[in-house]
């Protein structure tokens, strides 16, 4: 069901709750599996906030792009229409 790495980072979480005072097993597995969702979804969130600022500095850069080929416009002229 999970991969080796998964299972010895449970493992390794289950047995520091049960040496800083939780007694029964069941429950330190079960703070385990949510101290891992916890550092998964605090991974996701930073990896996520990082593309996010990939993507916004490659709109950037197109836009600043763009801004070289547009022209000028051409000053209106007094009285012409």
């Amino acid at each position: 069901m999970f991969s080796d790495s998964v299972r010895q980072r449970l493992s390794e979480l289950t047995t520091y709750f049960m040496s800083h005072g939780v007694s029964d097993v069941a429950t330190a597995q079960r703070k385990a599996i949510v101290a891992l969702g916890d550092i998964v979804r605090r991974q996701a969130t930073i990896m996520a906030y990082a593309d996010t600022f990939a993507v916004l500095g490659v709109l950037l850069l197109l836009a600043a792009g763009l801004l070289l080929f547009t022209r000028r416009g051409q000053a209106s002229v007094a009285g012409a229409h």
